[in-house]
């Protein structure tokens, strides 16, 4: 009868773990093992471990029992401490009558948990010699544990419930490690499609602070414009607080992420209360509250630029961290999968450093180059900057992407570059042109095109060589230097027509006073459709009368500088 009663009693408990182990999800199938032990044991508490073999530590994944006692989630102990650790050493059950007077109980931990605790039933997962984790119930009366049914029914149920926790704790590792890979293949293809240095990095960090569990993430950037003093720079910040991180700086060579880029060294921290490196100044900043952390430095790769350059040579451009892991300290895996998203971010800021040198070469030279043309015509000072104003103002009315806005900045800086061959004697003339002198000035729409698609520059400025060579080119055909008409007028043309005649307007000559921007405007919308295009001259209109800034006459700027 007995015997027919333990089996009765087993057959039951492998039912129930079979419909627990029907659960994909491990905390809910960790909670509900739990709940099963509690049950079988009749116990009041209790308490699941999962191991750790990285650290050798157990980790405390579901709590039962009084509500205080849930301060012990996310715990980590030695795997050597403990009732819980003497049972997995011994790969056997301790049965402890007295909580008490065991000399084994940790007490720190108990204490935690407001729960007067008798006995308790600890019972090691193992699966082979393997240990999983450790099951621990609180206060079973002595008869739920006192004959070979019920040590029997607990036993079965440990061993039913340690390999399905197992499959679903290795199932759930390999779901975040494709998880990790695909965030790594969506990085790489987006590094493809766009050098946005900003959407870049604010990508990787979000796809960090996901896939690391943690609260938030960052990427500091050593900035040493002033070299005296240089500082690491936080360009982004992603998670609690994040817009408050952004923009701060650290001294060089202060808090851990100093350390870090001082030394290339990675560096984790469990309790940063205990770390004097730490830098609080940036907590105090934002508000937010460091527990954790992991660093590690952006190792910018090396970069062949070609036989003419050479090549820039790796090193150390700053640091990344990642903060307050959740559940647990950083791991070994978080700090490889830290380095991978580190060297991404590394990359992106060495390239969109790169991109951006270059064209803010590109641009201060042909800022300079554009001046100096302007300067030798002392009757027309600043007019490519100011007709580089108006057409910029113009390409944003008319709702134009950045790219082709970049493009009417500097096709309409350069628009009048042929003047470089025109003669000063013409350039300076205070009275009206002869027909030959006017000939002569025409021609520099032909020699600003001609100068600018040499074969170095062609490809560079396809977009933008139409505004050199057509914007004097009018929709009725009456312009020149072809007199093409209509559609045969690129884009960027016509705003810059536009931008060239009301500059020309609204500008002192020696030969006429300057108009006002009202006058201007009126001379546009009496030619728009004819002469200029419509939607240009209307975007002009709407811009000044929003008070664009960049809409401002020769006289409103003289105006401002004398203020100033």
């Amino acid at each position: 009868m007995h015997h027919d009663l333990t089996v009765r009693r087993v057959l039951s408990v492998i039912q129930r773990a079979t419909q627990t182990a029907a659960q994909t999800n491990l905390a809910a199938l960790l909670d509900r093992t739990l709940d099963l032990f509690v049950e079988e044991a009749r116990a009041e508490a209790g308490t699941l471990y999962l191991y750790d073999p990285e650290r050798d530590e157990l980790v405390v994944h579901v709590v039962k029992g009084d509500e205080t006692s849930q301060r012990l989630l996310g715990m980590r102990i030695p795997a050597s401490r403990g009732v819980a650790g003497a049972a997995l050493r011994a790969r056997e059950p301790i049965f402890v009558s007295n909580v008490a007077d065991d000399p084994r109980w940790d007490r720190s931990t108990g204490e935690l948990a407001s729960l007067q605790l008798r006995t308790m039933y600890c019972l090691p997962l193992m699966i082979e010699d393997r240990p999983v984790g450790v099951v621990q119930v609180f206060n079973p009366p002595a008869d739920a544990i006192d004959a070979d049914e019920e040590l029997t029914a607990l036993r079965v149920l440990g061993d039913v419930m340690v390999s399905v926790i197992d499959k679903t704790r290795l199932l759930e590792e390999i779901y975040r490690r494709e998880r990790r890979q695909r965030a790594l293949a969506d990085i790489a293809a987006r590094l493809t499609t766009t050098l946005d240095r900003q959407q870049l990095l604010t990508l990787i960090m979000d796809y960090a602070r996901e896939l690391l569990n943690c609260e938030a993430t960052s990427v500091w950037e050593i900035d040493d414009e002033d070299e005296a003093n240089p500082v690491l720079r936080s360009h982004v910040a992603t998670g609690s607080r994040g817009e408050k991180v952004a923009g701060i700086t650290v001294p060089f060579g202060q808090g851990i992420i100093g350390h870090v880029v001082a030394t290339g060294q990675v560096i984790r921290v469990d309790d940063v209360r205990n770390d004097a490196r730490h830098y609080q100044a940036v907590d105090q900043q934002s508000g937010f509250v460091t527990r954790s952390i992991l660093c590690v430095p952006l190792h910018a790769p090396s970069i062949q630029l070609g036989k003419e350059r050479g090549r820039v040579e790796a090193r150390i451009i700053g640091g990344a961290q990642a903060l307050n892991k959740i559940g647990g300290p950083f791991t070994d895996d978080d700090v490889a999968l830290f380095e991978s998203f580190a060297s991404l971010a590394a990359t992106v800021l060495q390239l969109s450093r790169l991109y951006a040198e270059t064209q803010n070469l590109l641009l201060g030279m042909i800022k300079a180059l554009v001046e100096a043309v302007d300067a030798r015509d002392r009757n027309n000072q600043h007019h490519s900057r100011r007709v580089s104003d108006f057409s910029v103002a113009i390409a944003e009315e008319l709702g134009l992407s950045d790219e082709q806005i970049f493009h009417v900045r500097i096709g309409s800086l350069l628009h009048d570059i042929g003047k470089i061959g025109v003669p000063d004697a013409i350039l300076d003339k205070p009275g009206r042109l002869t027909d030959e002198e006017l000939i002569e000035m025409r021609s520099h729409t032909i020699k600003g095109y001609e100068i600018m698609s040499q074969e170095e520059l062609r490809r560079l400025l396809r977009v933008e060589l139409p505004a050199l060579l057509q914007h004097h080119e009018r929709l009725d055909g009456n312009g020149y230097p072809h007199r093409i008409a209509g559609d045969q007028i690129s884009w960027i043309a016509r705003i810059v027509a536009v931008a060239d005649v009301f500059d020309a307007l609204t500008s002192a000559r020696p030969y006429k006073a300057p108009w006002s921007a009202e006058q201007a405007i009126a001379y546009l919308n009496e030619r728009k459709g004819i002469e200029f295009d419509a939607a240009c001259v209307e975007a002009l209109a709407r811009a000044r009368a929003k008070g664009h800034p960049l809409v401002k006459t020769q006289i409103e700027r003289a105006a401002l500088t004398e203020r100033r």
